[in-house]
């Protein structure tokens, strides 16, 4: 019950943002770094992963730290560009936290917030690299939490079907291997 406030409060963030009118250019930069979460299996595949981990684990703190460790990741990859090795990393990390619900393996609380931000880090750094400035950031930022929030109710939703989340957490690992494999 406790994380349907959160997934609510997470998902009601970009009607927020476009809660009323003004925002001239600034509007479509922000609807395209909305729309650009979506465009990376990768970066959708994690964030959903975070979300899901996050309910099934029972630790808000897990999208929390996704969350703001990919926004602080964002400002360092639109400063420092991309580096080489970056695309490996954020293969890693979706193999990681697929591995991680296939075998609903609960690290200590200060592991799992390690894991998600070293993760979530690389993956705002590499849309930080793409971004067209701090609006674009704050969009990419917005977006993700609706990606986050969508893998929190679909965990919510299949939370007592443990299959389905093994399931679900193999087909994540399986994509990660696709992706390092350059199939995806």
């Amino acid at each position: 019950m406790k994380y349907t406030r959160l997934v609510l409060a997470l998902s009601l963030i970009p009607a927020l943002a476009h809660a009323h009118p003004g925002h001239g250019a600034e509007a479509s930069v922000l609807g395209s770094g909305l729309a650009h979460p979506f465009t990376g299996l990768d970066h959708l595949l994690a964030a959903l992963s975070v979300g899901m981990l996050a309910v099934t684990w029972r630790r808000a703190s897990l999208a929390v730290a996704f969350l703001f460790a990919g926004l602080l990741g964002g400002f360092a990859g639109a400063k420092f560009g991309a580096f080489f090795g970056l695309e490996t990393a954020l293969a890693i990390s979706v193999l990681v936290f697929g591995v991680a619900l296939t075998f609903h393996k609960k690290f200590a609380q200060s592991a799992a917030l390690f894991i998600v931000a070293v993760g979530a880090a690389m993956h705002g750094w590499a849309h930080g690299s793409e971004a067209t400035g701090a609006m674009n950031i704050a969009g990419i930022f917005l977006g993700t939490a609706v990606i986050v929030s969508l893998g929190a109710v679909a965990a919510h939703l299949i939370r007592r079907s443990p299959r389905a989340i093994t399931g679900l957490g193999a087909g994540v690992a399986v994509s990660a291997l696709a992706i390092l494999a350059g199939v995806l």
